[in-house]
């Protein structure tokens, strides 16, 4: 109730404040990631622009983030792909702000034309999918990246949730850690898809919860071991967020 009463007072202040506060720091986000992190090739010049700009972002929108379990399961020394759930257009920030460890987006090709940012991305090796993508040309460029020491993120749903339920996986992220063998921790997204679901065009305010969950591992480098890793993962997910996990995880 106290949400909807305050909800106008919010929106005042997304359009006159936050909006424009958030432009220029995706700006200076995409002029420092390509500066630091492409030109001069500094250490992590990539990621703590990156970093920086999504906490900002998260503070500038008041949307405290509570996160779970991150030291108890991410290692410094170890490299993972983070497998998290897609509630909303914050999971983004969420993710890349609190993970807290350096890592590269799968992401969709349609986000390349994002103005700076786009190209800041493809300069520092973020990965560009879209339906024509060859799997081979995925799976190396995948794999490059985990061998560099480097840890990835996923959306294994592919694609933003319509109704704030878990969706199904899609096998792109465990095929890319079998072969890799590289271990997966899943990271579940709480409250994402409230602050902007599918169809409004202003924020609304909710909190957000990241939770890690312990790194699953590979057992073998067959396709045994991909569903294993698919089912095991989206279980985990499911759990937290309070649904049940699927009988048939498989999806093409």
């Amino acid at each position: 109730m106290l949400r909807k009463i305050l909800h106008p007072f919010y929106v005042l202040y997304q359009v006159l404040f936050a909006w424009w506060i958030a432009l220029l720091l995706v700006t200076l986000a995409a002029i420092f990631i390509s500066l630091f992190g492409h030109y001069l090739k500094i250490k992590n010049g990539d990621h703590v622009p990156a970093v920086i700009w999504c906490r900002l972002t998260c503070w500038v929108f008041l949307i405290p983030v509570k996160v779970v379990d991150r030291d108890k399961y991410v290692k410094k020394d170890r490299t993972y792909i983070f497998a998290a759930n897609h509630q909303g257009m914050f999971d983004i920030f969420v993710m890349y702000g609190y993970v807290m460890k350096r890592f590269k987006w799968v992401m969709k090709d349609t986000l390349r034309k994002m103005p700076l940012l786009g190209l800041a991305c493809e300069q520092t090796g973020h990965i560009y999918v879209n339906r024509t993508t060859p799997q081979k040309d995925l799976l190396r460029r995948s794999i490059s990246t985990l061998k560099s020491g480097t840890s990835m993120g996923i959306f294994p749903e592919g694609t933003r949730c319509d109704n704030g339920k878990l969706g199904r996986f899609k096998k792109g992220a465990f095929v890319i850690a079998n072969m890799a063998q590289t271990p997966i921790i899943p990271v579940s997204i709480q409250g994402s898809y409230d602050i902007l679901p599918k169809g409004c065009r202003c924020l609304h305010w909710s909190p957000v919860t990241l939770t890690f969950h312990a790194p699953i591992e590979c057992k073998g480098r067959d396709s045994e071991n991909v569903e294993y890793m698919m089912r095991e993962t989206r279980a985990a997910i499911a759990k937290t967020l309070g649904e049940e996990p699927l009988q048939d995880e498989t999806e093409a």
